[in-house]
Parts: C-alpha cells; structure tokens; sequence
C-alpha cells in the first residue's frame, strides 16, 4: 500500500461519523451501501455494521 493509500484510510477512519455508523448498525443496515443487513449475518455477528459485501471490500481496501 502506498504511503497516500495508508493516509488516506487513515484521514478516513479519522473522521468517519461513528453515530451515523451506529445509527445505521442498530437499524440493520449497512453502514456503507445502506442496504439491509441479512439476518443470517445479524445473527452470527451481532455487532456487524456491514453487509458481507461491503465487508469484504473494506477489507481488501484496508490491508496494511
């Protein structure tokens, strides 16, 4: 990863609005593409914020 990637993931979670993360969370939805968080996956891991989607691609885009 390059030194702007790693800055720019970092200014990222930095200033991420954790509130908005949660309040979509406790929704049950996706924090990143809004979308519906399966059930199956709200079961397994209650505290999942994304789709299985989103996640996957969170992290491959946060890998260090």
């Amino acid at each position: 990863m390059s030194d702007q990637a790693v800055a720019d993931a970092i200014e990222k979670i930095v200033h991420r609005d954790d509130r908005s993360e949660a309040a979509r969370a406790a929704d049950g939805r996706c924090a990143d593409c809004g979308k519906e968080i399966p059930t199956e996956r709200l079961k397994a891991l209650p505290e999942a914020v994304r789709c299985v989607r989103c996640q996957a691609a969170w992290e491959q885009a946060n890998r260090y």
